[in-house]
């Protein structure tokens, strides 16, 4: 069996161009996974608000009497927010990951469109990237709450 041929420039080039982000954009469905992604983000920040509504608050018995809360009830409370956050930040990163993939892997904008596809083209570009900065700051905000002393939190 002869060795096989070297590789020529062409062939390079072509490999390159292979896992340019157009190449991905056509090959895989990255819309879907992005629509997929902030829909699950969007489903996680859901169950976090119904936690912290229902599992991460003081429960009506503590109001009439401080006796019937003991340890427990501060536990709860704990887990509560733990959850909470964790569900947070893994709902804000599924939008963050959406926004991220919607920026990398949008077609580009074909010659001669007109001024409303252009408006309309831009205008979601700018959302994702509003979309992908909050989340990211809402995440650092979320760190920041989750290991600053109770003494420096407001």
């Amino acid at each position: 069996m002869p060795p096989p041929p070297p590789y020529s420039g062409a062939d390079k080039a072509s490999m390159g161009q292979r896992f340019t982000p157009e190449s991905l954009a056509a090959r895989l469905p990255w819309a879907f996974l992005a629509f997929l992604a902030q829909s699950i983000g969007l489903l996680l920040i859901f169950v976090a608000g119904l936690i912290a509504v229902t599992g991460a608050v003081i429960p009506a018995n503590c109001y009439n009497s401080l006796t019937t809360c003991n340890t427990g009830t501060a536990v709860n409370l704990a887990y509560g927010i733990m959850v909470t956050r964790l569900l947070l930040v893994l709902g804000l990163f599924g939008l963050a990951a959406g926004a991220g993939l919607h920026l990398q892997f949008r077609p580009e904008l074909r010659a001669g469109a007109t001024p409303e596809e252009t408006r309309v083209y831009l205008s979601r570009r700018r959302g994702e990237f509003v979309l992908l900065v909050l989340t990211l700051v809402f995440v650092f905000l979320i760190i920041w709450w989750s290991v600053a002393s109770p003494t420096a939190i407001p």
